[in-house]
């Protein structure tokens, strides 16, 4: 096999774009979450926008926090597929190379993608469950 031709295995296919859909998903949501952080005056549910629990969690801090560990990564794995995958199927440990995971990189990979994609929207669902009427009965 020639340099220029990539395995079969790390196309993606379907799954590169179902990680790229869920990263851009991802990034979309956080940018109207920051928006509504920034643009919104907070309700008196959420004053200065910190949630009204026992820490008075802030917002801001949970938005960059989980923006930060989660999704950053998880565009970067989805956009850069191919390098990512080739790295992960070639990675060598200390003791030596070691044997191909039993289950497909570029399934590891996507569920990484979504999963940061799906963490990194917690401060938009604490935000419209804690801080707004409407959602309460």
């Amino acid at each position: 096999m020639t340099m220029d031709m990539q395995p079969r295995e790390f196309d993606g296919g379907n799954w590169v774009k179902m990680a790229r859909f869920a990263a851009a998903a991802g990034t979309l949501l956080s940018t109207v979450t920051a928006a509504i952080l920034l643009m919104v005056d907070p309700p008196k549910q959420c004053p200065n926008w910190h949630l009204n629990d026992g820490h008075s969690t802030s917002l801001w801090r949970m938005w960059v926090t989980l923006v930060l560990l989660f999704l950053i990564p998880a565009c970067f794995i989805a956009f850069r597929w191919n390098w990512f995958a080739r790295k992960a199927a070639t990675y060598e440990s200390l003791f030596g190379p070691r044997a191909p995971p039993p289950i497909p990189v570029t399934y590891i990979i996507v569920i990484l993608c979504v999963a940061g994609s799906l963490l990194s929207q917690l401060p938009l669902l604490a935000l419209i469950t804690q801080c707004t009427d409407w959602l309460r009965l």
